[in-house]
């Protein structure tokens, strides 16, 4: 996979798995897409082949392959190039991160680690991987167990930075034990319990994150955080087209949500650019952790409000889908906690109109991640929501279920 070759660009998924069918020299009927997300000003697209024909390229069973039209510009291509096309590439060999398979798969993790005094006693666990944007082993070692993350070298210092600005200013960061510019990143254990797996009440918790905000607020850092998701919204709207079957209300939503945003961002602040409850660990309810922030940055506050509200509405979905523990401090199930949070984070946040549009846009791409996994009652209620926060008034509840206690 070294050559470089011309091909079309690739409008759906089925063109998607014509081009890595192509690119792996394998029948189209033998690639399994099973991921696509936005990447630059394309995608980025994962599949599995049949057993069968992996071992017919002399490749494991278990072989992942990405096909990527970003065009994002990379030191080195590791796979096929399709020139000013796309690019195809084997798992872990990620061109935009190219600390990845050193460290998962080499020994480039356990010098860094040997480096800063730390022995590492086993393989590192990937734990965490979004093609051609980050990584998360974790590396068992003497003393339990170091994090390292991988980034695109390009944004390694800016990343270093962010903790040690954020930690300066008071916030429960991870400290940085040390990096590469490579784009390696060992980061201590965040203190406390994962959110997820801790006892929380709706109300206190909703109240600690409004003051991580307020705090991250005041931190001077110079530059913009992750490109809202609002840019890519005709992304979504064009996949979801391609898997649900009402276009004009698709279309209508799409209109909706366009129009609020057009109204003036209030004044930026330094926000976590990806805030949800999976970013966020606790000591007896407080906020004792806060994580990947290699997101922060300058950008508008609605942004954190809008992700946090999209993740807790789609996670009660699938915690309700899945029977799964919800945080509480009282009887109830998990699902119905974190419903709970969805309704008072919505009541709390939801009057300002451009936080209900980022919101629609953060459930269109929940919606799209449910249809793509083959879950069209799950994308259809993430839909129903997006319509409701894309509405010009405020209508609470979000949804039918997440009224507020």
């Amino acid at each position: 996979m070294d050559a470089t070759a011309a091909a079309p660009v690739p409008a759906t998924a089925g063109d998607e798995a014509t081009l890595l069918a192509e690119a792996l020299d394998v029948p189209v009927s033998a690639v399994r897409v099973f991921s696509r997300e936005p990447l630059g000003a394309g995608s980025v697209t994962g599949a599995t082949l049949t057993p069968e024909a992996a071992s017919a390229q002399g490749l494991p069973a278990d072989s992942v392959a990405y096909l990527d039209t970003s065009l994002l510009p990379v030191v080195r291509e590791t796979g096929l190039a399709l020139d000013g096309v796309a690019r195809v590439w084997l798992h872990p060999a990620d061109p935009h991160l190219p600390a990845l398979a050193p460290a998962a798969f080499g020994d480039a993790a356990a010098v860094l680690l040997s480096r800063l005094g730390i022995a590492a006693t086993a393989t590192p666990e990937l734990v965490g991987y979004r093609p051609g944007r980050r990584a998360v082993l974790r590396v068992p070692t003497e003393g339990g167990s170091s994090w390292v993350k991988v980034v695109r070298p390009s944004r390694i210092e800016r990343v270093v930075t962010a903790h040690d600005a954020l930690r300066a200013g008071g916030l429960p960061v991870p400290a940085v034990r040390g990096w590469s510019p490579e784009g390696l990143l060992v980061l201590d254990a965040a203190t406390g319990a994962p959110a997820t797996e801790a006892t929380w009440h709706p109300v206190h918790l909703l109240d600690a994150v409004d003051d991580l905000r307020r705090r991250l607020a005041r931190i001077p850092l110079a530059w913009p955080a992750r490109t809202s998701l609002a840019q890519r919204l005709p992304w979504y709207l064009c996949r979801l087209e391609l898997l649900l079957p009402d276009a004009e209300r698709l279309r209508g939503i799409g209109a909706r949500i366009a129009q609020s945003l057009a109204s003036a961002p209030t004044p930026p602040a330094t926000i976590h650019g990806d805030l949800h409850i999976g970013q966020l660990f606790l000591v007896d309810g407080a906020v004792s952790g806060l994580i990947d922030v290699d997101t922060a940055g300058r950008g508008e506050p609605g942004e954190d409000a809008a992700a946090f509200l999209g993740h807790a509405v789609a996670s009660a979905l699938l915690t309700e889908r899945r029977g799964g523990p919800g945080g509480q401090d009282g009887p109830g199930d998990g699902s119905a906690v974190v419903r709970a949070l969805a309704g008072l984070a919505f009541e709390r946040w939801g009057a300002d109109a451009r936080t209900r549009a980022l919101t629609a846009v953060h459930l269109l791409g929940h919606a799209l991640g449910a249809a793509s996994a083959g879950d069209p009652g799950r994308a259809a209620q993430l839909l129903d929501g997006a319509e409701r926060a894309a509405a010009p008034d405020h209508k609470s509840p979000l949804m039918p279920g997440f009224e507020a206690p």
